[in-house]
């Protein structure tokens, strides 16, 4: 019987991408049933895959380390993390051991019934059908044995089964895993699928999922009462339950901005930065009970009070809803940008209202992803790439941050180890004198790819510069469908 793994496992288990994997699909190089691959294929496309023990342990010793004192009240009683961690890979290749015996029964199983049908159809003597039956027989089992033997990737699978459950969102076919102690909402949102949800904390009801199958348990009490009728059809709150086997929901998603309601929240600040004379960076906090729900690259209203207010871009990602960033520039003669730069301190109260604005990612599309921004249009494209991340489906991204006279990559750093930590991830730093200039660095950009084509381009960048981009990139090659364009915000309301 054909073994099938999901793609997130996959992806896992090999150690590569989704994407990468979602591209070997594409070229037919793996084969799909109902979203899930075979083992067999995968195993064929990558066949240095094995059993990394070490590695294994060290990545679940903390969840395990947490897991053991939560479920055995007596501290000293507490068995070795890498001891159970062990265990459980010893009892994954006993399983994994079982299953190959029986598939290879099985297929034996199936073969001796077809060769009883062909030999009952066939004139033969009870002998002479005996004779066949067993020399079939023999020939049968010593080819079983000869099957190729993926016991260690069964096990290793089998072990990321205990430490991770996948959840499947119905009807987007979106898949996410959870690891630890966090709820469905906690990981879905980290995984950068944009569920539906409110306060987060039980009491308004907007998580609520149905369970089509596996096993859930819930995780802290919620005041949100869900009716009889609701519990028999296995509805829960995403936010007060977590996964114990994999699940299949069928939850609400926003697939656009217009699925996103408008929301009023007073966040807090938490801390202000000056990294160059061009640019103010904000940390911010919403309450625990108003978490602001938003997608990738859409922005806010900030209202300071006393008539001060502004459109800003969210430099965070939807998968920390509670803690927001924003980069404002310095412009003369914007009393906004002045009264933050002179009398903004943390613990001040911002009033925000929005989101707005669709600077989104297009999560559906197959091609890799290019990023342009100019000066502190990397505020929108920051949030952008660092959703990517969390879904991790682009096969390459690209960031070219173009910066002109008296401004920073005040992020350098931060661009840098993205660069460092992903091998698909590719930054490139670009400085111009003058504004008018940057249309010139865009051929440089264009010349790093075969065709701008095969990819999908977000452009953020001051207003009087995307009509000139727009056109540039339009007449290589790069067709309107697949650009994105964003003004830096940083005039008042």
């Amino acid at each position: 019987m054909p073994r099938l793994i999901t793609l997130s496992r996959a992806a896992r288990l090999v150690g590569v991408k989704r994407g990468a994997l979602q591209k070997k699909i594409r070229e037919g190089e793996l084969r799909t049933f109902e979203g899930e691959l075979l083992l067999s294929d995968l195993l064929h496309v990558y066949p240095q895959t094995q059993v990394e023990d070490s590695s294994m342990l060290e990545r679940v010793e903390q969840i395990m380390e947490q897991a053991v004192h939560k479920a055995i009240r007596t501290p000293d009683d507490a068995p070795n993390s890498d001891a159970l961690a062990a265990r459980i890979l010893a009892l994954g290749r006993e399983l994994a051991t079982a299953r190959r015996e029986a598939r290879r029964l099985a297929g034996v199983v199936n073969g001796m019934q077809r060769q009883l049908d062909t030999l009952s159809a066939d004139d033969h003597t009870a002998g002479d059908a005996f004779s066949k039956l067993r020399d079939w027989f023999e020939q049968a089992m010593a080819d079983a044995s000869q099957s190729p033997d993926d016991d260690d990737v069964l096990a290793r699978e089998a072990f990321l089964r205990v430490m991770a459950a996948q959840v499947r969102i119905l009807p987007s076919g979106h898949e996410f895993l959870i690891e630890g102690s966090d709820s469905i909402l906690e990981a879905g949102l980290r995984g950068g699928l944009a569920l539906n949800y409110g306060c987060s904390n039980g009491n308004c009801g907007l998580c609520k999922a149905r369970v089509c199958s596996g096993q859930v348990k819930k995780i802290r009490p919620h005041d949100y009462v869900l009716s009889e009728t609701e519990k028999s059809l296995g509805y829960i709150l995403t936010c007060a339950n977590t996964a114990v086997t994999d699940v299949i929901l069928e939850a609400d998603e926003a697939f656009g901005s217009q699925d996103i309601p408008n929301q009023e929240i007073d966040i807090r600040l938490k801390k202000i930065e000056r990294p160059n004379e061009r640019v103010i960076l904000l940390q911010a906090k919403t309450p625990r009970t108003s978490r602001l729900r938003f997608l990738a690259g859409q922005y806010l209203s900030l209202d300071l009070g006393n008539g001060l207010s502004q459109q800003c871009a969210i430099a965070s990602c939807p998968c920390d809803d509670m803690n927001l960033q924003f980069h404002i520039p310095l412009t003369s003669g914007n009393p906004f940008a002045d009264h933050l730069a002179d009398n903004a301190r943390p613990n001040d109260t911002i009033t925000v209202r929005g989101p707005a604005g669709n600077f989104t990612l297009h999560e559906d599309s197959p091609r890799s992803l290019v990023f342009i921004a100019v000066n502190a249009g990397f505020a929108a494209v920051k949030s952008l790439i660092e959703h990517a991340m969390a879904l991790d489906i682009a096969e390459q991204m690209h960031l070219y941050w173009i910066t002109t006279s008296g401004n920073s990559h005040y992020l350098d750093n931060l661009c840098r180890s993205w660069e460092d930590a992903f091998d698909n991830f590719h930054y490139t730093a670009m400085e111009t004198d003058d504004e008018t200039m940057v249309e010139g660095l865009l051929p440089g950009i264009a010349g790093d790819f075969d065709s701008l084509a095969a990819h999908d381009c977000y452009v953020c960048a001051p207003d009087p510069l995307l009509d000139r981009m727009e056109t540039w990139l339009h007449g290589s090659g790069l067709p309107h469908s697949q650009l994105r364009l964003e003004p830096v915000r940083q005039q008042t309301d």
